[in-house]
C-alpha cells in the first residue's frame, strides 16, 4: 500500500510503498501494476524496512493515473525484483553518470555500497532546476556535480559534457551510468580507449519482465533487457 506520495520535481512523483519483497540489488527493477489500468517497470530507488521507494515520471496512462490518484492507503501491486543489477564497487574511485530519473538507481547503488565523497563523484543531469531529484541525498555519498539543459542550475548543457570534464582530470576505476540511451552512447564514446570499466542501465519498455514477450530485445545481439539486463557492460553495449 502507498505509505506516502509527493511531487519531488516537475512531472516526477516520489512514491513510498509498504511491500514485502526479496531484497533488491541496485540496478534491478520492479513491475508496478494498477488494476484495470496497466503495468509499468520502475527502477528501485531504495528499499529499507519493507518500504520501497520509486521516482515516477508522468509519461503515459499508467504513470498519469498514479500521479493523479496516489495517496496513503491506495493499493498498488508490485512484482519483482527483476533483472541484473550493478556489480557493487569494491574500493577505488567511482564515477556515476545519471540522467533524469536515472539518478534514482545510482543513488541506491551509492547508498548500498557505502560510498563516500572521497571515492565517488556523481555527474547528474536534468532538463532544468525544476526537474532535479535526489541531489542533496546523493551528496551524503558522492561529490555531486549538476548539469541542466537550460543552465538554470550547475553546468549549462548535457550531463555527458560534465562527465567529459571530470574524465579529463581524473582516472576512475569504474563508471556507472543510467539515463536516456543517447546519454549512454555519449558515455561510451567518452570511455573509448580508456581503462575504466563501464556498467550502464538501459531504459526500455518491458511488458513481461521475465524474458518471454520480446518487447525489450536489444538488437542485434538478441539480449533481453529485462532478464539479461537492464545493466550491461560497456563491452556488450559497444
Amino acid at each position: 500500500r502507498v505509505a506516502a506520495a509527493r511531487l519531488a520535481a516537475e512531472q516526477v512523483l516520489e512514491l513510498l510503498l509498504e511491500v514485502e519483497l526479496p531484497d533488491p540489488s541496485p540496478g534491478q527493477f520492479v513491475m508496478l501494476w494498477v488494476p484495470r489500468v496497466g503495468e509499468v517497470p520502475m527502477s528501485v530507488a531504495d528499499y529499507e524496512g519493507g518500504v520501497l521507494r520509486l521516482f515516477i515520471t508522468r509519461r503515459g496512462v499508467v504513470t498519469g493515473y498514479i500521479h493523479e490518484n496516489a495517496r496513503p492507503g491506495l493499493a498498488l501491486f508490485v512484482r519483482g525484483p527483476y533483472g541484473r543489477g550493478f556489480t557493487m564497487p569494491r574500493g577505488g574511485r567511482v564515477l556515476l553518470v545519471g540522467g533524469g530519473t536515472g539518478t534514482a538507481p545510482l543513488y541506491f547503488l551509492a547508498k548500498r555500497a557505502g560510498l563516500s565523497s572521497a571515492g565517488c563523484t556523481a555527474a547528474v543531469g536534468f532538463k532544468s532546476s525544476r526537474h532535479v531529484i535526489l541531489v542533496d541525498e546523493l551528496r551524503k555519498y558522492c561529490d555531486v556535480r549538476v548539469a541542466t539543459d537550460d543552465g538554470s542550475l550547475g553546468h549549462h548543457g548535457p550531463v555527458h559534457e560534465l562527465a567529459a570534464a571530470l574524465l579529463s582530470r581524473e582516472r576512475y576505476d569504474r563508471v556507472y551510468a543510467c539515463g536516456p540511451e543517447q546519454m549512454i552512447v555519449e558515455v561510451l564514446r567518452l570511455l573509448e580507449g580508456r581503462e575504466e570499466a563501464l556498467e550502464a542501465s538501459l531504459e526500455r519498455y518491458m511488458r513481461c519482465a521475465v524474458g518471454v514477450c520480446g518487447s525489450c530485445v536489444l538488437d542485434p545481439l538478441g539480449l533481453r533487457v529485462c532478464r539479461d539486463g537492464p545493466v550491461f557492460s560497456g563491452a556488450v553495449l559497444r
